[in-house]
This record gives C-alpha cells, structure tokens and sequence, in this order.
C-alpha cells in the first residue's frame, strides 16, 4: 500500500500494540489489552467469516500470543514510549533524533508483524473453499474502498490522526501537513498493480493447499519485504520515510505549549497502562 496515511509519530505509539492484533481505539488501552483476544478473534472471524470453532482456535492462539507479548514485547515498548516522550519535549528536535524515532517504531511494528505471521498463516490455511472465495471478493472489494476513499481522504485522515493527539490545529500547521502530503509521489496505479497481483497469488497458495511454510514466506515478504514490490513502489517508499521524518521534523518543532503538552498527556496516559499490564 502506498504509505500516503502515514500520520508520523504521532500515531505510532497505539498502533504497535493494537495494529498488529487487528482491533480499533479505545480509552483504556489497559481495557483493550486485556480483552484483545476476544476482540481480534471477532474482527478477524468477521473479516475471514469464520465458523465458531474456527474463531475460538484464533482466540486461543491470540492469548498465548498476549502472554508473549506482555513478556518480551512490552519492556520495548515501555522504552520506546520514554524516548517519544523525550522526543515530544523537544522544541528543537533534529533530523537525526526524528528519524531514529521513526525508524525504532518502524522496528517494533515489524517485530509484532513477525510475530504473528505463523497464526496468520494457520488461520488462512484453515479456511474452506466458500470462505477462500469470499476471501477473494474482500481483497478485491478492499483495493477498491482504497482507490476510491481511503487514498483520496489522505490528507484529511492524517490530520484527523495528528489532532488526535496534538488537540486542533493552526492554520499554518495544516498548511504544512498538506503540503507534506502532496509531496508524496503518486504510485497508486503502480500500488493497485502490484497488489492485484499479490492478491491473486494468496488465493491461488489457499486454494492450492499450500504448505505451513510456504504462506508464512509469502505473508513475510508481502508485509515485511520490500524487495517484494516493484521498483517503482520500492523508491516511493524510500521517498516517503524521508519526507515523513522531514514533515515529523517540522510538525514537532511547530507545536504551541498547549499542543506540546496535550500529545505528551495522552501518551502519558498509555505509559501508565502498560506499566499496569507490565506489572501483572
């Protein structure tokens, strides 16, 4: 997917522990941790339309994964969330210290997303043949709510996104986040091909029967790999970590006190949650 709703750092910090687990926003991120393997099983069970028996097999393997993940993963987000909060405080922040921050959030999404390509992988390779097909018109229904809404809405989504942290926005500062936005390159045709193609392939693996092995390496180099994508979506994304950090750079610098502290609170608020659920 082109990376045209990258909000920046801002948002990262929730995405790393719900994003991977397939389950929206919440007030508590305490309440959302606890109950995640009830609330992906459901959200995957209703995006794969799977039976009973199927769904209570995800939510078992999600509440294992919740154990591991409240072991190893949490002590690096809790880390991760002391040094955006440093980040936050800055008024002057450097390029170098912006994109470390990206590239450490960067790190820790790539590491949930490894973790659970094994589950995903054993989850699709369960499916019947009614399910894969409806699988099949979701993906092709998905490709094009993006084409359609999803890309289109980009600017106004990231700005949405980056209130929701920073509280409303000056003039200039939407300003300058569209501008960062239209500096993006425009590889949606290139995006629509490439993934049209990838679609294609996963439902042909699923209805194949293909091997543990072999979906978990097509899954890994679908999310994780770049060398997967074509040329031209390899350089887009390079272009737009680089104007990310840049826009991150510049929407960091630009925040009033009052925006400053209100991004700093919320994630407080989140600190606090994980020190609970770390603690348990």
């Amino acid at each position: 997917m082109p990376d045209r709703t990258i909000p920046g750092l801002l948002r990262t910090v929730t995405l790393l522990v719900v994003g991977a687990l397939l389950i929206g926003g919440c007030s508590r991120l305490e309440l959302v941790y606890e109950n995640a393997d009830w609330l992906a099983a459901r959200r995957i069970a209703s995006f794969l339309e799977l039976d009973r028996q199927q769904r209570l097999a995800v939510r078992d393997e999600l509440q294992a994964y919740r154990a591991f993940h409240r072991e190893e993963r949490l002590p690096e987000l809790k880390h991760f969330m002391a040094q955006t909060a440093a980040l936050l405080a800055n008024e002057t922040p450097s390029d170098e210290a912006v994109q470390a921050g990206l590239t450490r959030a960067e790190g820790l999404l790539r590491e949930t997303l490894e973790d659970i390509i094994p589950l995903a992988a054993r989850t699709v390779r369960g499916l019947t043949s009614g399910q894969i097909d409806q699988l099949e018109q979701t993906l092709a229904d998905g490709r094009q709510n993006y084409v359609e809404n999803i890309a289109p809405a980009g600017p106004s989504r990231m700005i949405e996104r980056v209130e929701s942290w920073t509280g409303e926005l000056g003039t200039r500062q939407r300003v300058d986040l569209r501008r960062c936005e239209a500096r993006r390159p425009d590889v949606l045709s290139d995006w629509l091909t490439w993934r049209e193609a990838r679609d294609e392939r996963f439902i042909t693996l699923l209805q194949e029967d293909a091997s543990q092995e072999a979906v978990e390496t097509f899954l890994r180099e679908w999310w994780l790999e770049d060398e997967a994508r074509s040329p031209a979506l390899q350089q887009a994304r390079q272009e737009n970590r680089a104007i990310t950090a840049n826009c991150a750079r510049t929407l960091l610098a630009s925040l009033t006190p009052v925006q400053r502290d209100h991004a700093i609170a919320r994630l407080e608020g989140y600190r606090g949650d994980i020190s609970v659920i770390a603690s348990r």
